[in-house]
């Protein structure tokens, strides 16, 4: 693929991590298939999807070619049946059968609804599920990709054995093997990595402490970082509100799934038994089966801001503790699914809730061409702005 599709990409998927990069980009199906040196990331172009699948998930990567004989012969069947019924006039001999049980079973109908309409009707849905089963015979000549995941559904992508396929499956191959041996590789001992390592964490801690400490308890924060500083800026700033302050709250994530979040919360030793968070992304990535966790609501998509809206009252309600914030992470991803104008309106609402409620607010951005005018729009209304 080009560079400009690349930096196309780039500028669309902040949800990166901070040292995440793109490998290779590929068109297969309704899917965008991208590695990365982290992930795998399908977006699905129709109905709009995004599932992630980290390499260490994968167990297995087949294609296969399963010809649907099945539905050919269905498709057979109900054209000959759409046929019989057009070549012979008014229906018959289906119309008395029809009017028999249209009279049996809708009676009120039996009287208004001419059998020859129903006889018609019939003919055009069976032409139609003629053409729907011989769509999916030929769909399955060319075969398809399944992608089997641990204690996960498989997903499938309806494709032929291409090149650009055998290409995609020794690049994800090639990235298990190296996350693989990643694992095993001991960890570096050198007395000169760890200052160079850290470094950048003190700075943002030190700036976040001196900025954040001594403000009013319902203050509005706004936050923009590079990209490739954002997941560390996040970190520090829940370190602080949930270790060093002894804070709950609420966290609205609209890129990252909450169990993404909850594990890199976990790793950096941020306990999140008191943060509920309200998850823009995972029913859309279809990870529906987290909605049984007490500690997060599931929205739709990152469009349904009035649903995040409905959900915010409920969900500060659940935080026992005193002193409570409001997290929104970021206004670069909501502007990827939103217009400008409800993105202003959201934003503004958010800031108008913090206040009235006197909770803290963070909310943070992406540094981002398309963003940078609701930034200076936002400014004025926060207490601080912090840039990273």
């Amino acid at each position: 693929m080009g560079g400009d599709n690349y930096k196309r990409l780039e500028e669309l998927m902040d949800y990166l991590t901070a040292d995440e990069k793109i490998i290779s980009k590929y068109r297969m199906s309704v899917y965008d298939v991208v590695t990365t040196t982290e992930r795998l990331i399908l977006l699905r172009r129709f109905p709009p999807a995004f599932i992630e699948i980290g390499y260490e998930e994968i167990n297995n990567l087949e294609h296969r070619t399963t010809i649907l004989w099945n539905d050919l012969l269905t498709s057979i069947a109900t054209l000959v049946l759409a046929v019989v019924i057009f070549v012979n006039e008014r229906g018959f001999p289906f119309v008395e059968p029809i009017n028999n049980i249209v009279g049996r079973y809708i009676p009120e109908l039996a009287n208004t609804l001419p059998t020859l309409l129903v006889v018609q009707v019939v003919m055009m849905l069976s032409t139609a599920a003629s053409i729907i089963y011989f769509a999916k015979f030929v769909g399955s000549l060319s075969g398809y990709f399944r992608i089997s995941r641990k204690n996960r559904a498989p997903v499938t992508i309806r494709t032929a054995m291409t090149p650009e396929l055998k290409n995609l499956i020794r690049e994800i191959e090639g990235q298990i093997k190296q996350v693989k041996e990643r694992r095993l590789r001991p960890a570096p001992e050198t007395a000169e990595a760890a200052p160079a390592a850290a470094k950048p964490e003190v700075d943002i801690k030190t700036e976040l402490e001196s900025r954040i400490r001594g403000l009013a308890d319902n203050a509005v924060i706004l936050i923009s970082s590079k990209s490739e500083k954002h997941s560390e800026v996040v970190s520090n700033t829940l370190n602080m509100l949930v270790n060093e302050k002894g804070m709950g709250g609420v966290y609205i994530s609209i890129s990252r799934p909450y169990e993404s979040i909850t594990s890199t919360m976990a790793t950096a030793g941020i306990p999140a038994d008191d943060v509920y968070f309200i998850d823009c992304i995972s029913r859309m990535a279809g990870k529906g089966h987290t909605e049984t966790d007490e500690h997060a609501v599931f929205v739709e998509n990152p469009s349904s801001l009035e649903e995040v809206s409905m959900y915010l009252d409920r969900m500060l309600g659940k935080v026992p503790s005193e002193k409570k914030f409001l997290f929104l992470d970021s206004l670069s991803s909501l502007l990827i699914y939103n217009t400008d104008k409800s993105v202003r309106e959201f934003t503004h609402f958010l800031i108008n809730k913090i206040r009235l409620e006197g909770v803290s607010g963070i909310i943070f951005s992406i540094e981002k061409k398309e963003a940078e005018d609701l930034v200076k729009t936002l400014s004025p209304m926060c207490d601080v702005e912090l840039k990273f």
